[in-house]
């Protein structure tokens, strides 16, 4: 008798497991490619199985919760997760489960503006779009980092960035002022020094270095027109900080110039009030090892190779700026006959 009681409960065992088995192994979505959905720290059990249900057509929300606990995935962890066609309830939570230390790569570009940093930050940790634009412009959290709201840039140095998703806005500063540090070490503290100006101002000064060229090989000589310009107490007339103060990019026109903004550098001597973007490291290195010559002007050359012509009179730079405008023209007039 005893031998049949055990047989028996061993058969409903093997039932019961057979049946979880197939509960667990049986697709539970309604996708027909991959779908991807983004957990956030303040959901519940409950949130994640709602969202589940509404964007990946989860079928059994109970068992979900159900298993999930039983597998011991009980807390939900920020992360990025997809869904697969066929996925069951063993491979989704399997994958959430492997996902509750998620790393990804938070990329910052030079010339980023705090519109492109949101971007990039928001869209891979737990930091919140509108929480950052009001912590940037916010002169007592910029405060905590010798910085404001005018030149929170300094910050950062652009490089790509491992983080866990469930970094926070705290998380995320302390990293970059940790970077920040590591960037600007003695030796260019020393040379920033040996100029004559702060850190700000060098980041200021090649925030408009970057803009005007990404040839490298050339930053040195435009830092040093600025530098040469900032010394006679000549104004900067930057064309990039024009663009800044009329919010947008492309060719600057004489109408331009008499935007009234205290980032316009034809209307106002001296730096603007804090940098036009984040610069690259290449830009910032050039100004703190900028080059010395008499160049006071440049202008983008007519071969379009993206380097420029400089000059030391303005009767050298109107020739230069001459040649370009005629290739300028010149380039116009061709695309139109080819139309």
């Amino acid at each position: 008798m005893l031998k049949k009681i055990a047989g028996f409960i061993f058969l409903l065992g093997l039932v019961v497991a057979l049946w979880l088995g197939f509960e667990l192994k049986t697709s539970v979505v309604n996708v027909d490619k991959i779908v991807t959905i983004r957990l956030r720290s303040n959901w519940s059990m409950d949130s994640l199985a709602n969202v589940l249900e509404n964007e990946a057509g989860l079928e059994n929300k109970e068992g979900f919760k159900t298993w999930a606990t039983r597998l011991k995935y009980t807390e939900v962890k920020p992360c990025f997760l997809d869904v697969l066609p066929g996925d069951d309830l063993w491979s989704i939570i399997k994958r959430l489960k492997s996902l509750r230390k998620q790393v990804l790569m938070v990329v910052i570009n030079p010339e980023f503006d705090m519109d492109k940093l949101i971007k990039a930050v928001s869209g891979k940790i737990q930091v919140d779009s509108a929480e950052l634009a009001a912590a940037l412009s916010s002169d007592s959290i910029m405060g905590e980092y010798g910085l404001n709201k005018y030149n929170w840039q300094v910050l950062f140095i652009p490089n790509s960035y491992e983080f866990y998703v469930s970094t926070d806005l705290q998380g995320f500063f302390a990293k970059m002022k940790k970077e920040q540090d590591l960037f600007w070490t003695k030796e260019r503290l020393a040379l920033a020094e040996g100029l004559g100006y702060t850190k700000m101002e060098v980041v200021n000064i090649a925030s408009i270095v970057t803009k005007e060229s990404h040839m490298k090989n050339e930053q040195t000589d435009i830092a040093g027109v600025y530098i040469n310009r900032l010394k006679k107490g000549m104004k900067l007339q930057a064309d990039p900080t024009v663009n800044f103060a009329k919010g947008k990019g492309g060719r600057v026109y004489y109408k331009d110039l008499n935007i009234q903004s205290a980032y316009n550098t034809y209307q106002n001597v001296g730096l603007p009030p804090g940098p036009i973007c984040i610069p690259s490291p290449s830009s910032i290195d050039a100004v703190l090892n900028y080059q010395g010559h008499k160049y006071l002007f440049f202008c983008a050359k007519e071969d379009f190779s993206g380097y420029h012509n400089f000059a030391e009179t303005y009767s050298q730079h109107q020739a230069n700026a001459a040649r370009w405008s005629a290739a300028l023209d010149k380039e116009k007039q061709d695309k139109a006959e080819l139309n």
